[in-house]
C-alpha cells in the first residue's frame, strides 16, 4: 500500500512541476531527507499529510488516484476504424465519450436532440464501442487512453480537426486561445532537447486533467485541446517558392523540359 501511495505522490509532484528540492524547502527539511522518504516509501501519517500539504494536494485525492493513474494506451480494431472513417460525426461522438464527456454534455456542446444522441449511442453500441444503460447513459467499452492509427483510414479526419483547431486558435488568439508559431535554426541535439521537454509538458497536462476528472464535477470541467508539431522544417512543402516571374532562364528550362517530354511521347 505504501508503494502505491508514493507512486501516486510522485505522479502528483510531476504534474505540479514540484521537485524534491522545492518540496524539501516547503517542508523545512533537507533534500536528502525527502529523497530518502520517497526511496524507502515509508513514513508516519503526520509526515504524509505534511508532504501532501507542501505539494498542494489533498491526501484524499492522492489516495483516490492510487489505482487510477493513466495506464497504457489501447487501440481500436482496424475494421472499426474503417467504419468510423465513413461516419465522422459518429467518430467525434465516441472521441468525446472517451474524453469523459457525458451524453448530456455532448448534447449541450453540439446542440443535439435526445433522439439524435440516442441514435448515435446505439450505433456505437452496434460497433461494440459502448454499452447503453438506462436512460441516456453509456459506458465506453474501450479502456482509455486510446491510441489512434494516424496512418490509417482516419488520417483525413484527424488532419481536418487539427487544421480546424489551428484556424480557430489563430482567430481567437487575443482572448480564448494560445497560438505560437516560429522557425529557428538550431543544432539537432538542441531540437531533441526541446522535443523531450514538450513531451514532458504534454504528459504533465494529461496527468493534471486525469486528476481533475476524478475530483471535479463535470459542469466544472472545460474541454481543452493540445496540438503540437515540431520537426525539421520542410520549407518547400509549407512555404513553396517558385522561380521569379521575370526569370527568363527558369522559363526556358521549364519549356525545354516540356518539349523534351513531348518528344519522348511521340510515336516512333
Amino acid at each position: 500500500m505504501n508503494g502505491l501511495i508514493f507512486e501516486a505522490l510522485k505522479r502528483t509532484l510531476k504534474a505540479k512541476g514540484v521537485t524534491y528540492r522545492e518540496l524539501a524547502e516547503r517542508m523545512g527539511v533537507s533534500e536528502p531527507t525527502v529523497k530518502r522518504i520517497f526511496h524507502e516509501r515509508n513514513c508516519k501519517l503526520d509526515r504524509l499529510v505534511e508532504i501532501c500539504a507542501a505539494a498542494g494536494v489533498e491526501l484524499e485525492n492522492v489516495l483516490g488516484s492510487m489505482n487510477r493513474g493513466p495506464g497504457p494506451v489501447n487501440h481500436i480494431a482496424p475494421e472499426i476504424e474503417r467504419k468510423l472513417a465513413g461516419r465522422p460525426a459518429l467518430l467525434f461522438i465516441f472521441v468525446m465519450l472517451s474524453e469523459k464527456f457525458t451524453p448530456e454534455g455532448i448534447m449541450r456542446s453540439q446542440g443535439l436532440s435526445e433522439a439524435s444522441m440516442f441514435l448515435y449511442l446505439r450505433d456505437l453500441e452496434e460497433l461494440g464501442l459502448v454499452a447503453l444503460g438506462r436512460g441516456l447513459t453509456a459506458r465506453v467499452l474501450v479502456e482509455t487512453p486510446i491510441q489512434w492509427n494516424f496512418e490509417g483510414p482516419l488520417r483525413p479526419l484527424f488532419e481536418m480537426t487539427n487544421k480546424n483547431f489551428i484556424g480557430w486558435a489563430i482567430t481567437h488568439i487575443d482572448n480564448e486561445a494560445t497560438f505560437v508559431s516560429f522557425s529557428r535554426r538550431m543544432r539537432p541535439e538542441t531540437a531533441e532537447m526541446v522535443r523531450r521537454e514538450a513531451e514532458d509538458l504534454a504528459d504533465r497536462a494529461k496527468l493534471l486533467a486525469h486528476h481533475d476528472q476524478h475530483t471535479t464535477p463535470e459542469d466544472g470541467l472545460v474541454g481543452y485541446k493540445w496540438t503540437f508539431a515540431f520537426g525539421a522544417t520542410p520549407f518547400p512543402a509549407i512555404m513553396p517558392i517558385g522561380p521569379h516571374p521575370r526569370d527568363a532562364s527558369a522559363r526556358a528550362d521549364s519549356q525545354s523540359a516540356l518539349t523534351a517530354k513531348g518528344r519522348l511521347s511521340l510515336p516512333v
